[in-house]
């Protein structure tokens, strides 16, 4: 296939992608001149293009639906929906021909003369034909390029990994000779040119999520008609922009959340006019970046989900445990919606109703590293809400080691890690599973190194190669399980390739990966490391751990313990840390009065203990709230994870520092990332005695995280469950009630600097605690 050619199909299929959704739109308002005008230069574009290629076949197709659209233009025709009907047919057929181009294969004609009378005879009052249907209205393939071709880029992709293993050799051979710091310097500052250099190239791989709603207005269209429901659908964020890969990996998922929401989601026209609500129906989805993630959400207003209705099919189909569904909340009810073999269809369509489906779209969401939520109100409307990563091709992960190997997990997946060295976990064989106890609940166990042989090598002479930490993850929001590993190191974003088909095929494996130390590793499949260790994962088995959930947030968290700048020993929950950074310090400059960090088209701010070295690397770990972050310089010795201990001597006065407490011997200093996050943005175990203060609303991470620990330092006993009494509430809900009669207990929170009368700005340490004291003074 020549160039030209080649460029022809690959532009055509690029216009295609959105002109579908015009037509549609163009419909629902026929004086809409801009529209038509677009539809109008893409088939002249195509018909110009055939002339010059001699496509005459194609060129003939096009110029029909050219002179159609002309009289369109010139008020010789008026659009109705048979005409439109024509076009796109007309328009699904150019694209059957430029696939058949492509593959090299003759075109079949028999399509086109009955294709072109349909056109010529769709106006009303004629005895029209019917309209021929090409063999699929389906988007096709999209073409493998963008601005180059994606196997390029993936060689070019390929061709960094080496150079970075090539440069790690290099320099090991270098210093062995030289033994001089300055060699090492140099290709320290090599190595961030590279890591800069794997970062554009993923960055050429992006492209505007708009080509994957581009098919949406048509699948709507045709769907509602169908179903004889009139839908609305509204676009919001066409031009966030998603790695190629991710797009087309989320096209099946998002296409069976929008065909089920037309058909047992939104109601009829007659149903909507009794039920009060407006005739037409309203589907809205929206995408918008947040950091490395891509939220989408698609929203209908139509019936809602039924828990109640959930919980009976839940129970009819034995997805789960009569007891267990009497139990769960509302929220946990609906995430019944995502099981195998549950619907709230009363009948089995062609679209829905059978209970398969949104089981699917979880575990392809969950495979490329996303999430996936639901909200619903009966008679109001349903929500659903997917968080994915920006890239497939970088993912943040966890590295831990295993009998001398080492292994990734996604960092989204993993809940917490629970160091057995300190007892805090406790192992035991039920049935002759194992099973892990921490702080009350119980998790199956998965032993990686009897997966993989490792146990009891030589490179560990202990009784067992992976008994130091537990790994606790999730495959969905309420399926977890513990992965035993012998050593965890940092966190780090992963370029991520695929393995050879021999090591893939095993299901346990997502990928390679290429770390910073040059020493490639594979990335576990969460889902499929618990299918490879024979685990049963259900609803059922994790019932009694959610009703204790907000006793277990209150128990000593981990933290992550390192070197400061200074030389002193400090410590950050680990909750906080997202990632660890290594960064040239010429990345790093005072702006607006602050060190910030500039990387991928984002400043951070980066707090240091001592002055930055002047060259060089510097390693920074990034905390996060859950909406913004800072980073904080360290050495670039070891960080571990370690049990946080269970007391702190409160600072002196409010700082970087909030307390110290003494962990394996050695004076261990406690970050306050409340007040870093107070002045850069943006503690002691509960004790009888104390006044207890209730926490709610906010997010799970701040929460607990952040607000909790300043409370606590403050004297007071912290509780998120609500059924237990107390003294004192904060709500952070940014509501403007709480569930609550007694309202002069309350510290009411925002997230906005600026808040109005009767709240305070979440980072107002002090006034939060001087809040405290004057409520709980004025109830004596």
């Amino acid at each position: 296939m020549d160039d030209l050619l080649a460029e022809f199909i690959a532009e055509t299929r690029e216009m295609l992608g959105t002109i579908s959704g015009e037509i549609v739109a163009w419909e629902t308002d026929p004086t809409d001149r801009q529209r038509l005008d677009a539809v109008f230069r893409f088939v002249h574009t195509v018909k110009g293009s055939c002339g010059f290629l001699d496509l005459t076949h194609l060129q003939r197709v096009s110029h029909e639906a050219e002179n159609a659209l002309s009289d369109l233009r010139d008020g010789k025709r008026q659009p109705n929906p048979r005409l439109v009907s024509a076009i796109l047919a007309i328009i699904d057929r150019i694209g059957e021909m430029v696939d058949a181009l492509e593959r090299g294969e003759e075109i079949d004609e028999a399509i086109d003369e009955p294709l072109i009378a349909a056109l010529n005879a769709a106006d009303d009052g004629e005895e029209t034909i019917a309209i021929p249907h090409p063999s699929t209205t389906e988007l096709r393939n999209p073409a493998r390029s963008i601005r180059v071709p994606l196997e390029l880029l993936d060689r070019l992709m390929g061709g960094v990994s080496d150079l970075v293993l090539a440069r790690n050799e290099l320099s090991r051979q270098l210093r062995r000779s030289l033994g001089d710091d300055q060699v090492e310097t140099a290709f320290e500052r090599m190595s961030v040119c590279v890591a800069e250099m794997r970062d554009a190239i993923t960055w050429a791989r992006m492209q505007r999520i708009e080509s994957l709603f581009a098919a949406l207005p048509r699948l709507v269209r045709d769907l509602s008609a169908e179903l004889g429901k009139s839908v609305q659908l509204e676009i919001d964020g066409a031009d966030v922009e998603l790695d190629r890969e991710m797009i087309e990996m989320l096209r099946d998922p998002l296409t069976h959340i929008v065909r089920n929401a037309l058909d047992h989601g939104i109601e009829t026209p007659d149903q909507r006019t009794e039920a009060g609500k407006p005739r037409d129906g309203v589907l809205r989805i929206g995408a918008r970046q947040s950091g490395n993630q891509i939220q989408i959400r698609v929203a209908d207003d139509g019936r809602g989900i039924d828990p109640q209705k959930l919980r009976a099919r839940a129970i009819e189909s034995r997805s789960v445990a009569s007891d267990t569904a009497n139990g769960m909340s509302e929220a946990e009810l609906l995430d019944l919606v995502f099981q195998p073999g549950v619907s709230t269809a009363d009948t089995v369509s062609t679209v829905s109703g059978r209970g398969v489906g949104m089981d699917i779209v979880r575990s392809n969401v969950e495979r490329i590293g996303g999430t996936i939520h639901v909200e619903s109100h009966v008679g109001q409307g349903t929500t659903l809400s997917l968080l994915v990563p920006l890239t497939l091709t970088i993912i943040p992960a966890l590295i831990f080691g295993v009998g001398g190997g080492r292994y990734a997990i996604p960092r989204a997946s993993i809940e917490e890690i629970v160091s057995l060295d300190k007892e805090r976990a406790r192992l035991e064989r039920v049935g002759g599973t194992e099973i892990a106890k921490v702080r009350g609940r119980r998790l199956p166990v998965v032993r990686v190194a009897a997966m993989f042989g490792a146990e009891g090598t030589a490179d560990d002479p202990s009784e067992t190669a992976d008994a130091r930490h537990l790994v606790i993850v999730r495959s969905s929001r309420r399926e977890r399980f513990a992965v035993m590993v012998s050593a965890v190191f940092d966190h780090e974003e992963l370029v991520v390739k695929p393995a050879p088909p021999c090591i893939m095929g095993s299901g346990i494996y997502a990928g390679t990966a290429l770390p910073d130390n040059g020493l490639p590793l594979l990335l576990l499949d969460i889902a499929g490391l618990a299918s490879a260790a024979g685990l049963r994962l259900s609803l059922a088995d994790y019932s009694d751990e959610e009703a204790g959930d907000a006793q277990r947030k209150t128990a000593s968290p981990d933290a992550l313990m390192f070197i400061d700048l200074d030389g002193k020993r400090r410590a950050v929950r680990m909750g906080l840390v997202e990632r660890i950074i290594d960064t040239d310090v010429d990345a790093i400059a005072e702006r607006a009065g602050l060190l910030r960090l500039v990387k991928d088209g984002e400043t951070i701010p980066v707090v240091a203990s001592a002055p930055l070295p002047e060259t060089g690397i510097v390693r920074l770990l990034r905390l996060s709230d859950g909406s913004r972050a800072i980073t904080y310089a360290i050495t670039s010795g070891t960080a571990d994870v370690a049990p946080l201990p269970e007391e702190f001597e409160p600072a002196a006065r409010p700082g970087r520092v909030a307390g110290v407490a003494v962990h394996e011997g050695e004076a261990v200093e406690l970050l306050d990332a409340h007040f870093l996050f107070s002045e850069f943005s943006a503690g002691p175990a509960p004790r009888t005695g104390k006044p207890r203060c209730l926490v709610v609303g906010g997010d799970d991470l701040w929460r607990h995280e952040l607000l909790a620990p300043l409370i606590e330092l403050a004297g007071y006993e912290v509780t998120f469950d609500e059924n237990e009494d107390a003294a004192l509430v904060i709500d952070a809900s940014d509501a403007d009630a709480v569930a609550r009669d007694d309202r002069d207990n309350v510290v009411r929170l925002t997230a906005d600097p600026s808040p109005g009368e009767g709240r305070l700005y979440r980072y107002d340490r002090t006034g939060i605690v001087d809040a405290l004291h004057a409520r709980l003074k004025a109830r004596g």
